[in-house]
């Protein structure tokens, strides 16, 4: 075949290959939408009101996945790209683009991995997120919700500090507001039953599993005009420690593989490449 049929062919398959990925693309974004609605509305039991709450953990971990998978099928594409491209300066170019790219991705995925699995560092995040608030005879009643509107994020503990003995009640907000003032009533429906008295310091551990609000009622009768201080601590989704720290795991290994594979390509076209 001449040299120009065959440079001709080669630029047909070029362009077929890249409309079949651009096609597979957009079908994984419509797939990814409708993994969305399900997960967030349908199992995650999602609002809008009165109170936005969309679990977004779960779905974090499938866009991860989902990513991970459309790396791996850059790898696919572009080996085909570079294999039926019609100059050795076009294939240099690719490969070396290639490799950058990869590098980039490899060192942010290596951080958000060191973030969610490295135990240390993971525990200074979830401590940066800790919120401090204060109970005095006068408000004797703070709220809060059990995790953060996308469920990243959740209150596993409170922690209580008081100078003297007190008692504090964490109730569920459905029973705060049917018995909202009556001390009696707030201590049969707490939910901290064996962790309300409080003398210097004490952890109430917050119910899990279920997005609600919660109230921190103070009962000073022990010692009137004594207050407390309350540290709400946070730790992040299993599924975002987990799952997608070992997916970041997983970036960081294809990438470097794909450095590895693309770096004796890349010196191989560079010799008779225009591009440096």
């Amino acid at each position: 075949m001449p040299a120009t049929g065959r440079v001709l062919e080669d630029s047909i398959r070029l362009s077929r290959i890249r409309r079949i990925k651009i096609m597979l693309y957009v079908v994984q974004a419509v797939l990814l939408i409708v993994l969305a609605f399900v997960f967030s509305f349908v199992l995650g039991g999602a609002t809008l009101s009165p109170r936005l709450f969309i679990p977004l953990d779960t779905f974090s971990a499938i866009v991860v996945l989902l990513l991970l998978i459309i790396c791996i099928e850059s790898f696919f594409f572009r080996i085909l790209e570079i294999r039926f491209a019609r100059s050795s300066s076009a294939r240099h170019l690719m490969a070396k683009n290639s490799i950058r790219r990869a590098i980039v991705i490899a060192i942010v995925s290596a951080v958000l991995a060191i973030i969610l699995t490295v135990p240390t560092v993971l525990g200074a995040v979830e401590n940066s997120t800790n919120k401090e608030f204060s109970l005095t005879p006068i408000d004797s009643e703070a709220s809060f919700y059990s995790s953060d509107p996308f469920s990243w994020t959740s209150i596993h503990s409170v922690r209580v500090t008081s100078s003297k003995l007190i008692q504090i009640y964490l109730v569920d907000d459905a029973d705060f507001q049917l018995h909202e003032g009556d001390l009696s009533a707030l201590y049969t429906h707490r939910l901290n039953t064996n962790s309300f008295a409080v003398n210097h310091t004490q952890t109430i551990i917050t119910p899990t599993g279920v997005y609600t609000k919660l109230h921190l009622v103070l009962n000073d009768m022990e010692n009137p005009g004594t207050g407390a201080t309350a540290v709400l601590e946070r730790t992040l989704s299993n599924t975002i420690t987990g799952i997608v720290g070992l997916l970041m795991i997983s970036f960081v290994a294809a990438n470097l593989a794909w450095v590895a594979y693309l770096m004796p390509i890349e010196r191989k076209y560079s010799v008779s490449s225009i591009y440096r």
